[in-house]
């Protein structure tokens, strides 16, 4: 997780987090707490693809990137889970 954070896909995803807010024309939070919604959500997603790993479920993602959301999907069991 601390590998991740210091990328510069992680630092993208909140330019365009804070960019989404001014689009909509919502004040910007501050960087600290865009960083840590953003941290808890990439967490919840990685722990969703472990659990799911260690019960052999089969992920598959369907992004919608426009919105922030993803939909992960068992194929093989169809057990889902709504990140955003």
């Amino acid at each position: 997780m601390a590998d991740y954070t210091g990328t510069m896909a992680f630092r993208k995803g909140l330019e365009d987090i804070a960019n989404a807010y001014r689009e909509i024309g919502l004040p910007v939070p501050p960087y600290e707490v865009l960083r840590a919604n953003e941290t808890d959500e990439v967490r919840k997603c990685i722990e969703a693809l472990m659990i799911c790993g260690a019960e052999e479920h089969l992920r598959e993602e369907q992004a919608d990137p426009e919105n922030g959301i993803s939909a992960l999907t068992c194929r093989r069991c169809g057990a889902q889970e709504h990140l955003q």
